[in-house]
């Protein structure tokens, strides 16, 4: 049968339209026409007049997703077999997508859905091929399964839809440091054993971490200002010996101090050609592969984050549709953003539980303050914090400290939901339900470590060669903390939206940098922001020309040699190249005041920098 996509497009439109009015959804004339254009771009995509990679950047809570059902809908409906797979970061958001096809029309023998998760709410259907095939992100990653999501009866599919952020490449760093630690506790666990194995796995990951040492001592002396890093071979292993070493870590992950999965990764590559790198934060090896194969030709990527997220943008396969402002499609005037100006990285709000010991940590008394001063208010409180890491499970910490505070964690809201619902960064995109939390409150934010980001700018350019200068990276940064903050913000209730209008909603985030505002006004128009000063954290003061001479005098710093024990400021700032001029010297005088002795190894003491005794370590905002 010949398809007619102005008929889809007409059909496709029909349905989307009034799914979303039967949900509440009041839409304008903008709306409409941003919505219209997206249907029509997937009807192109159907007749092969469309082909390419195309990212559409609408806001959340626009109909999106909702728009993947009603073109598939409106395929069925005119008979057209058009072969189309969808992909979705989580498997739950998968089978909510399958009940809503079927609910729709769509046969259920026309729906394929492959998964490995044993409790899902629909059963997986394997590796049978279906004309409407359903996947995770993950496997589209992995490489398994293209002859399911790429072809359908030996042809290439029409397009596969990728909801969320399409990232081209899959990108590994690995500080020297990290490498080092890892090693020692192995070769600690090798002590006294008669264990010829696990000798040769520490004796090799010596090797590579020699190897990678040197590589960044050529580095340093040939200078590498624009960060476009150096190729470097580890040492040679066969395939099985690689194998074993990689059992070997896994059977040692106890002492491996949570490293054991990046160990892991480390001799997975390590028979890759990899690149050595410094940064302001660290040095380390990165190393970028390919992840969504460059066959997958045909491609409509939903991304609510494109107009603030940067490693989006730096993939040059895709084209970015911004015919609609964002602005203009959603306005956030009912919402409100409280900034609190304390340092949020994980490393951060680790310190802020581990000092607490059997107190309630700082970060738990502002979280049960503002829940307080909310109680009184209708809907739920969503509140953010990061995974488990180690035997730090921070939920349950922070479960107990609210509970110890008086906070009723078994109060339901009129509709019998849970007036205060947990979720761990990893989980802030493509979850739905949580509308009904007017506040969302984030105990700290998701930052990316400066070689994580730099490996990953060199996989979504596909040039291993693409230079990575601190101030990109910075950059970088800033995004990827914004992207963050956006779609935790978009599973309350600002993700609905009225006339153009988000719902109100209160959002606190706890984040050092107030010029990150910068970001999300173009993704949260109209928001009214205020930056309360933090009851019980620290009020951070890193920030500006400040911050960024601090990660400069931070790699000054780690390249003296180790028994040099105290450095005068006129040789750091001579060595920095820095001007003479009176707003860097203002913002030096506070740089010296941001240096952490605890965390960053080094003291200001008099007109000088002396050694505090403690090794250098990552800056504990940006670990993740």
């Amino acid at each position: 049968m010949t398809i007619d996509p102005v008929r889809l497009t007409e059909e496709a439109f029909s349905i989307l339209v009034s799914d979303l009015e039967a949900r509440g959804n009041v839409l304008s004339q903008l709306h409409r026409a941003a919505l219209l254009e997206l249907v029509d771009t997937l009807a192109g995509y159907s007749t092969g007049q469309l082909q390419g990679r195309r990212a559409f950047g609408l806001p959340t809570g626009l109909g999106k997703t909702s728009a993947i059902t009603a073109f598939i809908a409106a395929a069925h409906r005119l008979g057209y077999r058009i072969p189309v797979s969808v992909a979705a970061s989580k498997v739950k958001a998968l089978c909510g997508l399958k009940r809503d096809l079927m609910e729709h029309g769509v046969p259920e023998a026309d729906i394929g859905l492959k998964h490995a998760v044993s409790d899902a709410t629909e059963p997986s259907t394997g590796s049978e091929s279906r004309l409407f095939q359903l996947v995770t992100h993950a496997r589209v990653r992995s490489g398994r399964d293209f002859d399911l999501f790429g072809t359908h009866e030996g042809q290439p599919r029409a397009l596969l839809i990728y909801d969320e952020t399409l990232l081209r490449a899959d990108a590994f760093a690995f500080s020297e440091q990290a490498l080092r630690q890892a090693t020692a506790c192995l070769a600690i666990a090798a002590e006294g054993k008669a264990d010829q194995a696990l000798s040769a796995l520490v004796a090799y990951l010596q090797e590579c971490a020699e190897t990678i040492k040197a590589g960044l001592d050529h580095l340093k002396e040939a200078g590498d200002p624009n960060g476009n890093g150096l190729p470097v071979n580890l040492p040679y292993q066969d395939e099985c010996t690689v194998e074993l070493f990689r059992q070997l870590v896994q059977r040692h992950s106890r002492v491996l101090r949570g490293f054991d999965s990046e160990l892991d990764t480390l001799l997975t590559l390590s028979q890759e050609t990899l690149q050595v790198l410094t940064t302001e934060q660290g040095q380390g090896v990165v190393c970028a592969r390919e992840a969504v194969p460059a066959t997958l030709r045909n491609v409509v990527v939903l991304d609510a984050s494109g107009p603030i997220r940067e490693l989006a943008r730096l993939d040059p396969t895709v084209q970015h549709i911004d015919s609609f402002d964002s602005a203009q499609l959603k306005s956030f005037e009912d919402v409100q953003v409280f900034q609190i100006l304390s340092p949020g990285g994980r490393s951060s709000i680790e310190g802020s539980f581990t000092a607490a010991r059997q107190e309630a940590s700082a970060v738990s008394k502002e979280v049960a303050d503002i829940i307080r001063d909310r109680w009184d208010e209708p809907g739920g409180f969503l509140v953010f914090n990061f995974v488990k890491r180690g035997t730090l499970d921070l939920t349950k910490e922070l479960d107990r400290d609210l509970r110890r505070s008086g906070i009723d964690l078994e109060a339901r809201t009129e509709e019998g939901k849970p007036r205060v619902k947990f979720l761990t960064w990893g989980q802030h995109e493509g979850l739905n339900g949580y509308e009904y939390c007017q506040t969302v409150i984030m105990a700290g934010v998701l930052h990316r470590s400066h070689l994580d980001l730099s490996a990953l700018t060199k996989g979504q350019t596909g040039n291993l060669r693409e230079p990575t200068p601190s101030s990109r990276i910075r950059e970088l940064v800033e995004s990827e903390i914004a992207h963050a903050v956006y779609q935790g913000a978009s599973r309350g209730s600002c993700r609905r939206v009225k006339e153009g209008r988000a719902m109100p909603m209160s959002l606190y985030f706890i984040h050092r940098n107030s010029g990150i505002r910068s970001l999300l006004d173009r993704v949260m128009p109209g928001a009214q922001w205020s930056y309360p000063d933090p009851k019980h954290l620290k009020k951070a003061t890193a920030e500006g020309k400040a911050a960024q001479l601090l990660g400069q005098l931070l790699v000054y710093l780690k390249s003296i040699p180790e028994d040099v024990l105290k450095v005068s400021s006129r040789e750091v700032k001579a060595a920095m190249g820095l001007d003479q001029t009176k707003a860097v010297e203002l913002a030096f005088t506070r740089c010296r005041e941001l240096l952490d002795p605890s965390e960053h190894g080094w003291a200001a003491e008099g007109r000088s920098f002396v050694r505090s005794g403690v090794a250098y370590g990552f800056i504990g905002e940006y670990r993740t």
